[in-house]
């Protein structure tokens, strides 16, 4: 994730899924600080990626969220997530840009690009949009209840 959360609230609600997510998969969260956002969009964009970059290994799934991406449902992310796992991938990066997007080097390096809404959504709702969904396909996957509650 590019930049730090600016509300407690959401934070929270952020830290809880993730936390709940634990007992099902091995989860780690890193926060990169994004780059100023000036004159230059390019030249930030590409500071950024290569921050993005240097965080990331050469053999990690790097799944972008984007507006660009394809969407699907939560029973549709879980079914993805499956297929993921199936594949033996020994990492997957789920990696939320900010505001602009990423840099043509991080789209390049991307193995898939997926969407949360057509909507337009707030950096910070994203976030906790994401780990809910997140939460919600794992709990799919092993038939925990919690998706009709």
């Amino acid at each position: 994730m590019l930049g730090k959360n600016k509300d407690s609230c959401i934070d929270s609600g952020i830290t809880d899924y993730l936390k709940r997510l634990t007992s099902f998969n091995e989860v780690e969260v890193k926060i990169l600080k994004g780059a100023k956002m000036g004159e230059n969009l390019t030249a930030a964009l590409k500071t950024e990626a290569s921050q993005i970059l240097n965080e990331i290994a050469k053999t990690d799934y790097l799944i972008l969220l984007d507006e660009r991406g394809k969407e699907y449902s939560s029973t549709g992310l879980a079914a993805k997530i499956e297929k993921w796992r199936e594949m033996n991938l020994k990492c997957l990066v789920f990696l939320l840009g900010g505001a602009y997007g990423f840099a043509d080097e991080i789209y390049n390096r991307s193995n898939e690009i997926i969407a949360l809404s057509k909507m337009t959504l707030t950096h910070q709702h994203a976030r906790l949009i994401f780990s809910e969904q997140l939460y919600r396909a794992f709990t799919i996957i092993h038939k925990h209840p919690y998706h009709h509650t």
